[in-house]
């Protein structure tokens, strides 16, 4: 797995209500590109199409409160990924996320996907900052 990350993004609201927000996919289409079209979602589970690249399709695998949640690739996916949010309270009485992604990318991917994975990545938590503003 190729691992991409953002650690220690300060957002300006409790490590509750954050936790609340990410543990439904339905308040996810708020933080994706321009780029997502096709978006479907229920609590749990969501699909959605990045123009000219792919259709992805995950769910939520697993929730601590407060502390992590883990979301997984779901039937056909050009590649298996994680996507991991975890959370911890800032002295400051904000939530500190950290997101960090994981890829099964193959020697071509691996060549290609670095730069725009990251950028997902850093995009996640410049829309929650922005959110929670």
């Amino acid at each position: 797995m190729t691992t991409f990350e953002k650690q220690n993004i300060p957002v300006n609201t409790s490590c509750e209500e954050l936790f609340a927000f990410l543990s439904d996919f339905r308040n996810f289409k708020d933080l994706m590109p321009e780029q997502v079209t096709n978006w479907k979602a229920d609590e749990t589970f969501c699909s959605f199409t990045i123009q000219g690249l792919a259709d992805l399709s995950m769910r939520i695998d697993a929730k601590y409160p407060c502390s992590n949640i883990r979301i997984v690739a779901d039937g056909k996916n050009p590649v298996d990924y994680r996507l991991d949010y975890f959370f911890r309270a800032g002295e400051d009485g904000r939530c500190l996320v950290g997101i960090v992604f994981d890829a099964a990318l193959n020697p071509f991917l691996k060549s290609m996907a670095p730069k725009p994975l990251q950028y997902f990545v850093d995009m996640l938590g410049e829309k929650l900052q922005e959110k929670y503003a």
